[in-house]
């Protein structure tokens, strides 16, 4: 199958003439082009959540909101108010298991390369995009009946972030790229596709060459317990080896939960 992906360098507008809402509707139908698992985009003005807006909709469907104003992440969490600084997306796609949420992160570090080319974005596990330390981007994977409910939430044009976020969140602006929300979504959608049409092994593959926690020291709670130690590897959809003061430790990373890294 040939490589989907728009120019999108072609299309990209800096920040100070970011693509009108508009524009969304087509450029986004046009990147849903000739894909395999995504067909159409779905673009509204503001929701509360895509994930939301995405349930019950037909598989191929890409949700796609100029402001979400509550969403949420991983466990539960919120994911702050987008304004019209970030990307909230949620595709709809008949495809299953734990490595959907691998490929999706793949495909979003993919696609902002793909867009900003002097960028290098790496993944945390579970489902966090990386700029250096800080996150530039989630995750989070819900199933709807037959099928899977991938959303993903870049950070683009942010100028700062409130609170304890702060010290731990980034956007493509503060690290200093002109990365417009349009054409990391045109990059995003295919690149999305590619991943899931991969599969499981190719996805897997992918993740490990961004892992971003090989070699570093890690404090990880695990059944309650908490140990700090340094992550030789990772099996992202079984377990973390971490070399600790008293030899190697394997933790199943269903119970486990990173606390902290350096």
């Amino acid at each position: 199958m040939n490589d989907p992906t728009p120019k999108a360098a072609a299309h990209a507008a800096t920040r100070d003439r970011p693509s009108p809402i508009e524009a969304w509707p087509n450029r986004l139908d046009a990147a849903c082009a000739n894909l395999q698992f995504l067909h159409r985009a779905v673009v509204v003005r503001e929701t509360g959540s895509t994930q939301d807006l995405a349930r019950g909709r037909a598989a191929g469907d890409v949700v796609v909101a100029w402001r979400q104003t509550s969403g949420r992440g991983r466990d539960g969490r919120t994911w702050a108010d987008t304004g019209l600084d970030g990307v909230a997306m949620t595709a709809v796609a008949r495809v299953h298991g734990p490595w959907i949420a691998l490929a999706a992160g793949v495909a979003a570090a993919d696609a902002i390369e793909r867009v900003d080319p002097s960028l290098q974005v790496g993944l945390k596990w579970p489902n966090d995009l990386m700029i250096g330390d800080r996150k530039v981007g989630g995750v989070l994977i819900e199933q709807d009946g037959d099928a899977s409910l991938i959303g993903i939430g870049i950070n683009i044009a942010q100028q700062s972030f409130d609170g304890d976020l702060a010290e731990r969140a980034t956007s493509l602006a503060q690290v200093g790229s002109r990365a417009d929300r349009l054409a990391v979504l045109e990059a995003l959608v295919p690149a999305l596709d590619r991943q899931l049409a991969r599969g499981e092994t190719a996805a897997l593959d992918a993740f490990r060459s961004r892992d971003m926690l090989r070699g570093r020291t890690v404090r990880i709670c695990a059944k309650s317990a908490i140990m700090e130690g340094v992550v030789e590897s990772i099996d992202p959809l079984v377990a973390v080896l971490i070399r600790t003061p008293e030899g190697l430790r394997e933790v199943d990373l269903s119970t486990a939960r990173f606390e902290s890294f350096r």
